[in-house]
């Protein structure tokens, strides 16, 4: 049987959720563009995949500090929960497997810590993939697992593929090996190259907030991540967002397929709730990465030379600060932006980054005392 079916991004409305009970209002409005998504669009193949874009269910629901323990606490669900039963229910109802995130909490992994964390289910309503993710931009007071690093060394060891597969995990399933990316850790390329090496065929990469959709830059990256991994990007965004309170929304869009070539194949410029949708065929992708001569360029990675790379870095000290929220929470979004200016240091001093003008009279950034202190009491001073 040739492997190929279409596949959905759904471009939704949704809201930024400041109880619990806002982020089912989200899924319940999905339900019914999942339904269309199915009815409509297999019309060409079967859908069997249906994915919609981060903060497309509750938003964003972000404060570092002590609010980060109080949204733990009160609004921010669990994965599984009755919110991720719902959307099971639906999935065994249509028959696709299922893509999306919410910002949530896992007592599993560690208590009052919030993440932003992907998931898949499957046609038989179960969960079967969980991502944490590993990035952020300076206004997402979340917890990554860098954050908690130590946390990871103690549960999956110091194994280089224990902690690939931990970090940059695939799920394997009847329609392809499906990886995701969330927003910022898609502007890293080697996020993507895990999960290539662990697999994927498919990567779910959404979404960026504008002005970098509409300057082309969310694009270029998932463009590149295809062609250099050769795999599909299925990149979904928010069509339009509710500001708390309901009385303020702000549009977005841009939602893309994108395939192996780095081709876009479904594309929706504008806001509001809509879709994109295109078959992937992944048997010819598979046939593609096992016969070409060239553009398959994985099996092609010299390691020892980009390795060198890291281990540099690693050599100076590293550069983002490691292990920050094992005993407190995350940073407030103002010292989120403190910390930015202990990186700027970092890369002028190292000589990576180069000051304009005559860079003898360029001074490093003052940090905040209460950012150096975290610093130093986290072991990165």
């Amino acid at each position: 049987m040739v492997l190929q079916y279409t596949a959905v991004g759904i471009q939704n409305v949704s809201r930024m959720a400041v109880t619990r009970d806002d982020y089912m209002t989200d899924i319940e409005n999905l339900a019914l563009s999942m339904q269309y998504a199915v009815w409509n669009c297999s019309l060409d193949l079967p859908v069997r995949l249906v994915t919609v874009s981060e903060g497309g269910i509750g938003g964003w629901c972000l404060a570092g500090g002590e609010e980060h323990l109080r949204i733990y606490r009160e609004v921010v669900p669990e994965i599984p929960g009755k919110e991720t039963r719902f959307l099971g229910d639906l999935c065994r109802e249509l028959g696709v497997y299922f893509v999306g995130s919410m910002v949530a909490k896992d007592p599993e992994l560690m208590e009052d810590r919030v993440f932003n964390i992907a998931f898949i289910i499957d046609p038989n309503g179960e969960v079967i993939h969980k991502h944490y993710k590993t990035a952020f931009y300076q206004r997402e007071p979340n917890t990554a697992p860098s954050d908690i690093w130590d946390l990871y060394l103690e549960r999956y060891g110091d194994d280089p593929r224990r902690l690939c597969e931990a970090l940059f995990p695939v799920a394997r399933t009847e329609i392809g090996n499906i990886g995701t990316l969330i927003c910022a850790e898609g502007s890293y390329p080697e996020a993507a190259r895990g999960l290539a090496l662990n697999g994927a065929e498919i990567i779910w990469r959404t979404q960026y907030p504008e002005p970098w959709m509409g300057n082309g830059i969310a694009e270029i990256q998932n463009r590149a991540h295809a062609v250099f991994n050769t795999c599909y990007v299925v990149s979904p965004n928010i069509g339009e967002i509710y500001f708390p309170g309901g009385q303020h929304k702000m549009s977005c869009g841009k939602s893309q397929i994108i395939d192996w070539r780095g081709n876009v194949v479904s594309e929706y410029l504008g806001g509001g709730e809509t879709l994109v949708a295109a078959p992937l065929n992944i048997e010819g992708l598979r046939d593609f990465r096992v016969r070409a001569q060239w553009q398959n360029l994985l099996k092609d990675l010299r390691v020892e030379e980009y390795k060198a790379v890291y281990d540099a870095a690693q050599a100076r000290g590293g550069i983002y600060p490691r292990n920050l929220c094992m005993q407190e929470p995350p940073l407030t979004e103002q010292q989120q932006l403190e910390l930015v200016k202990r990186q700027v240091n970092r890369m002028v001093e190292w000589g990576s980054y180069t000051p304009p003008g005559d860079a003898s009279r360029w001074q490093p950034y003052e940090i905040s005392p209460e950012v150096l202190e975290r610093l130093r009491r986290t072991g990165n001073g």
